[in-house]
């Protein structure tokens, strides 16, 4: 039995002065997980974004037919609800923590998060890739 593909990025270490992480291209991937860490407390709103474009999207420029990117679902691994994709997840930790969300890759090609409404310090986002060989 072979083990699967997988890959693995510290997106970013996001602080009140940070908006975006990295963006990551993931097309070789099926599934992707998304760690959150908080040391000491936070509060932020988080969303998770996707696009199958060819190109990588300008996050600069508003969503369009030659800039494809939006907001995508997420599956919380703590209560495993469903996060639509306009949904924004909201934090407000009093202490470290960690949680985890799910990203059906199928065929997005770049993947990113956007941190807003923040007063957060040291919040480090992590992403795992994985497909299903």
């Amino acid at each position: 039995m072979s083990l699967r593909t997988t890959a693995y990025y510290d997106l970013w270490t996001l602080d009140a002065a940070s908006e975006y992480t990295t963006m990551i291209y993931s097309w070789d991937f099926r599934n992707a997980i998304f760690t959150i860490i908080a040391d000491n407390s936070a509060n932020a709103t988080i969303k998770f974004y996707g696009s199958n474009s060819e190109t990588r999207p300008s996050l600069a420029s508003a969503a369009s037919s030659t800039n494809e990117y939006s907001p995508t679902q997420v599956i919380d691994l703590d209560d495993h609800s469903a996060i639509n994709w306009d949904t924004w997840v909201s934090f407000n930790w009093s202490q470290d923590w960690v949680t985890r969300y799910e990203i059906n890759e199928n065929w997005n090609k770049w993947l990113w998060v956007k941190m807003t409404a923040r007063s957060a310090w040291d919040v480090t986002i992590r992403v795992d890739l994985a497909d299903n060989q």
